[in-house]
């Protein structure tokens, strides 16, 4: 009887290869109905494929592989075992790319200006579940002012993004120069040309790899570990072909960055090597280190890490007043210690730069503002005297001249915040930093070329059109700055109420586009009618400063650094590409809302974005698909279909534009003519009670509601609340 018994289960060491994310987070038994009728997808289960304890309390089921237990073959080799232990690295599965992408109807749920109470499209099937209810009002107003919320919320709706994570089970035990030779060290190390532009302080693969050899416990932490793996696993994904020859190292490499990533998150060591990890995982890889696909989309934004840097950088004295000999190096190029103290020098004001960008700049005080003044002008001191010897390498001008913008972004906003009750002053602080950040792409390009003549090199093609972004991105986002403090300043001279408070209150920004439009219909001489004059003075510029940085975006993409294709930072310019177009989308909205039609460089934004979302799409994986990546967890990938869902939502847009101008004429009188440049609200149908704002009325945007006929093109503005991170303006001091 026993031995019929042990027949029905079937030989010993067959184990299920499935299970469910909510079972496996629990560490109980999963039990499936049938491993043949279930997918692995990462959308959920419908009930008949759902395991027993999902289907019984009503949970979501979503399935994954697993290699829990003994395998069910002996004959399989113990290495082989040891570097498959955990998912397939390689699926082979098909996405439907229209699943995997974030729908028009996600994107659209944080767009402000957008009538959300008007009929939406009918949800797509994708095979996964729709959100329940719109987001709160704080939800989306967070979402409009940092661009890490935006991304996050959408992903956060997507269940396929992170659906195949690989996350090791184990902890790695084979040495990593064992893994990697000097001479592959070596052939790596030059695929990090594009990494090592942004952060200088990353070491040479060769140098650490030797770290790793050496017995010398000092110069060796978990942290060189991961780093190591890291640093190798991003060169494979940017050599073209490399991970094709190579696949069993590749898949070894990030089953080793899985395993160093999980004990080196659980306590990090206060080494340089950790912070050099963290400004890696902030700028290119946000997501390589999560653990669960429930926490994927939440990584993408860079809280932990910046906290984690900021709070090691203190341990180790970086952010602190530096010694006389340290500036003495820094300032005296040519010297064996030079090139390492700048390197420091630049990753000390990185951290400073994102710890301060973490809450957004808006909610900073000023003493807060003037102690970051202190902390960074030793070192603008030091890069102003290395620019006034003429003997720096491109490379050097650049990074002087990305940094010294941090000075003139935090000197601004003191004086906007000191002075943004008194219009004048603030309409001149606003005129004066965009003046300088124009200046300062002139300045840029002649000491670039100067130290090519003088010094050599090829970087210059790669460096000015990614100076010129950052300019072009601080005038545009300086104009917003701008238009904000007027617009709340309006709103106060209103309602008589918080007259010498020097925070901005969230009602009062609730107020904006009201104060807009009051101020557009109102003579611009009225008493009190500050805000006309920065409307006057920047909304008809605005719309063509973010076409300018999305066409200096493209042109970087099409530099290469030492032969390699372009690998753009998150924080400091993919970020930013896709605020730019989420504004350019808003600001769509706005015109026609206002003035019943859309902006005459509308085809023109529609085929940046699309070039836009396919440049950054290639800046994935060499070797992976489209879909695969994104299903891996792609930031590049996830990026570039956000954008695309945002060009999807201006087509739809210009859809019902066409379909209201058509009905209007066919119910105007026969002798009425309706042109394509008609600001008659009336024969278009649509109703422009400012009681009816409710729906957009956080964007302090205007159109063409004047008396006095204004053109609409005056008005084109969707001003910016925040600066993102790195893209500070350039130094108030310009070198003439």
């Amino acid at each position: 009887m026993q031995n019929d018994q042990r027949a029905e289960r079937g030989p010993r060491g067959k184990y299920s290869k499935l299970i469910c994310q909510g079972c496996r987070s629990r560490k109980i038994k999963c039990v499936l109905p049938s491993s043949a009728a279930t997918s692995t997808s990462g959308a959920a289960q419908p009930p008949e494929s759902s395991c027993e304890r999902c289907r019984n309390l009503e949970l979501p089921c979503i399935v994954e592989r697993t290699t829990s237990g003994r395998p069910s073959a002996r004959g399989r080799q113990r290495q082989s075992t040891r570097n498959l232990r955990s998912a397939s690295l390689n699926p082979s599965e098909k996405f439907d790319e229209r699943a995997s992408s974030p729908s028009d109807l996600e994107v659209n749920d944080y767009l402000f200006s957008k009538d959300n109470d008007a009929e939406q499209p009918p949800p797509k099937e994708t095979g996964k579940s729709q959100p329940s209810q719109r987001p709160g009002k704080r939800t989306m107003f967070r979402a409009m002012i940092d661009i890490n919320v935006f991304i996050c919320s959408v992903l956060e709706k997507d269940v396929k993004f992170g659906s195949q994570l690989i996350h090791a089970t184990s902890r790695w035990s084979q040495p990593l120069p064992d893994l990697i030779g000097n001479d592959m060290a070596a052939l790596l190390d030059t695929q990090l040309s594009w990494y090592r532009l942004f952060l200088p302080s990353i070491p040479n693969l060769v140098s650490l790899r030797n770290r790793l050899v050496s017995e010398e416990l000092s110069s060796t932490t978990p942290a060189t570990n991961l780093l190591f793996a890291l640093l190798c696993l991003a060169a494979f994904e940017t050599a073209d072909g490399f991970a094709q020859q190579h696949p069993i190292t590749k898949q070894s490499l990030q089953l080793a960055v899985s395993s160093f990533g999980q004990e080196f998150m659980v306590s990090p060591p206060t080494h340089r090597d950790s912070i050099a990890i963290f400004l890696f995982l902030i700028e290119f890889r946000p997501t390589t280190l999560a653990t669960s696909q429930f926490v994927m989309h939440k990584a993408v934004s860079p809280e932990i890490y910046i906290h984690l840097a900021h709070r090691i950088a203190e341990r180790l004295s970086c952010l602190a007043q530096r010694s006389a000999f340290f500036f003495f190096y820094l300032k005296t190029p040519g010297n064996s210690e030079h090139e390492r103290c700048f390197s420091y020098s630049v990753e000390a004001l990185k951290v400073i730069s994102l710890d301060c960008h973490l809450e957004g700049l808006l909610s900073k005080t000023v003493p807060d503002l003037y102690e970051i003044l202190d902390q960074i002008q030793p070192h603008i001191d030091a890069y102003r005297h290395l620019l006034s010897l003429c003997e720096c390498s491109p490379r050097t001008i650049f990074h002087v001249q990305w940094i010294m913008g941090f000075r003139i972004m935090i000197t601004s906003l003191i004086e906007a915040k000191e002075n943004w009750t008194m219009p004048k002053k603030l309409l001149k602080t606003v005129e004066e930093a965009e003046k300088l950040s124009m200046e300062q792409i002139e300045v840029s390009r002649l000491f670039i070329e100067y130290s090519v003549q003088k010094e050599g090199g090829e970087d210059i093609p790669a460096l000015l059109p990614l100076l010129r972004m950052r300019f072009y991105r601080i005038s545009a986002g300086l104009c917003g700055l701008g238009l904000f403090y007027a617009a709340v300043q309006q709103a106060r001279s209103t309602s008589g109420e918080n007259h010498g408070d020097p925070h901005v209150q969230p009602s009062e920004s609730l107020q904006i586009v009201d104060q807009v439009a009051a101020s557009v219909i109102s003579p611009p001489d009225a008493p009190g009618n500050h805000l006309s004059v920065f409307i006057e003075r920047f909304g008809k510029t605005y719309p063509d400063k973010l076409i300018r940085v999305l066409e200096a975006f493209l042109e970087c993409t099409e530099s290469k650094l030492d032969g390699i294709a372009s690998r753009a930072p998150l924080q400091q310019l993919v970020y930013e590409v896709i605020h730019v177009c989420k504004n350019l989308v808003e600001n769509n909205f706005v015109q026609v809302r206002v003035g019943g039609r859309l902006a005459p460089s509308f085809e023109k934004q529609l085929e940046l974005f699309s070039n836009c979302a396919k440049c950054i799409g290639k800046m994935r994986a060499s070797s992976s698909k489209k879909e695969s990546a994104f299903a891996s967890g792609c930031v590049y990938v996830a990026c570039s279909k956000i954008i695309l869902g945002l060009r999807n939502t201006l087509e739809r847009l210009k859809t019902e534009v066409e379909k209201r101008t058509h009905d209007a004429a066919c119910d105007v009188p026969a002798n009425t003519v309706v042109s394509p440049g008609t600001t008659d609200c009336s024969l278009i149908n649509m109703d422009f009670n400012p009681n009816s704002w409710d729906g957009w009325n956080l964007w302090p945007e205007a159109g063409s509601l004047s008396p006095l006929g204004t053109s609409m093109d005056m008005f084109n503005l969707v001003p910016e609340w925040t600066f993102e991170s790195d893209f500070e303006v350039m130094n108030r001091f310009a070198f003439r």
